[in-house]
């Protein structure tokens, strides 16, 4: 059972989620690709496949999956000291299963930048003899799906391997299948709304969305799984299940708005560009007055360009959907704190999550270029 601890003694915000463990989980993921690439890709055809795959993991990215895992172990079991080996391994194979979704992801959308460097199938076709040709591509794009593939297999097989006791690697290997299950649903639900029509676009079917491709595998899933290993019951975990999924899906909102705080002019703009379909996109449609609606239909079936970007922030902009998805976030916080306060966790064991919040910068505002734009168009719709 985890051990109750005094208010006094909860561990600070930075405490559940101290910086050196940024360091571990990195070195955690190393390890295993290095032995990984001893085991599995002597041959020299191979290796350059793995060392792309470990490169593209190990470049960047925040940890916030494992770095959940951890923090929550720490708060159920009362121990914010360095948690066991198997705990640190079972949180970094999270970061495995999160490149193996990114990699698809990236094909999927036809994206060529991923934390302002190459995606992995386009660093392979970068590195093909040449580069510009349609074989090269073709060659890149398939070899980029067998590494996702890959690094599925490669998370599996550190959980497997991470020395967990067998009633524990059990509810992990479950809770790892069905959060994987999860979150492909939702990638298809994604999908399937691409090309949805505007006045057909419901928020339900995308709130499901946004909590199964991004809130189960993102918060969700790490916490529960940090907790299970902890030793934490059913109660505790249906109680972090649903804040997790709420935190979730304000994460993806928080994220489709940030996106439109980037400034129009330079870099990918993949939602506007690809007219995706997201939940503030879908706020500004209700809000628009029929000229509105038609402008924004307009806009969407137009060839991207940077007039249209501008024209559809404008769109946005109007109709308040910035503002709307702000009160979203804002009430779906709230939701978050009143499913911790009415579970069995311990007041301390609140505390500490809901501290964890901060992760997810959700008081963030908005960017100025989010809510204005750098040329006047007045627009009454």
């Amino acid at each position: 059972m985890p051990r109750t601890v005094k208010l006094a003694e909860a561990p600070p915000p930075d405490g559940l989620t101290p910086a050196p463990d940024r360091d571990e989980i990195d070195r955690r993921l190393a390890d295993a690709f290095g032995e990984a690439r001893r085991a599995y890709a002597v041959s020299p055809i191979l290796a350059p496949l793995f060392d792309r795959m470990a490169e593209f993991v190990l470049r960047g990215g925040k940890r916030l999956r494992p770095r959940l895992c951890l923090a929550s172990y720490r708060i159920v079991s009362g121990q914010p000291d360095p948690p066991p080996g198997p705990v640190w391994l079972a949180a970094a194979s999270l970061e495995l299963f999160h490149a193996f979704m990114l990699v698809h992801d990236d094909l999927i959308d036809g994206s060529t930048l991923r934390r302002d460097r190459p995606t992995l199938h386009e660093s392979l076709r970068l590195g093909a003899d040449e580069p510009g040709s349609t074989a090269a591509g073709k060659r890149a794009a398939d070899l980029g799906l067998l590494a996702g593939d890959l690094l599925c297999a490669l998370g599996t097989r550190m959980i497997h391997r991470s020395g967990l006791d067998d009633d524990a690697l059990g509810r992990a290997g479950r809770l790892i299948s069905d959060m994987l299950v999860e979150t492909g649903l939702g990638e298809a639900l994604d999908v399937m709304a691409d090309d949805c029509p505007l006045d057909r676009l419901a928020e339900g079917p995308l709130v499901e969305a946004y909590l199964r491709k991004t809130a189960r595998y993102t918060v969700s899933g790490p916490m529960v799984l940090g907790a299970t290993i902890a030793g934490a019951g059913p109660g505790v975990c249906q109680a972090l299940d649903r804040f997790g999924d709420l935190l979730g899906f304000g994460y993806q909102v928080q994220n489709d708005l940030a996106s439109l705080g980037e400034d129009p002019e330079y870099g990918d703009h993949a939602d506007l560009d690809g007219g995706k379909r997201t939940y503030v996109l879908w706020a500004a449609y209700q809000a628009l007055s029929p000229a509105g609606r038609r402008a924004l239909a307009e806009a969407l079936g137009a060839p991207p360009s940077l007039e249209r970007r501008y024209r559809m922030l404008d769109l946005i902009r109007s109709a308040g959907a910035v503002e709307h998805c702000q009160d979203r976030l804002a009430a779906a916080q709230r939701e978050a704190v009143a499913v911790l306060r009415a579970s069995r966790l311990d007041a301390v064991q609140r505390r500490s999550f809901i501290a964890l919040v901060e992760l997810f910068h959700l008081k963030r505002r908005p960017t100025a270029a989010m809510v204005t734009r750098a040329r006047s168009t007045a627009l009454e719709l």
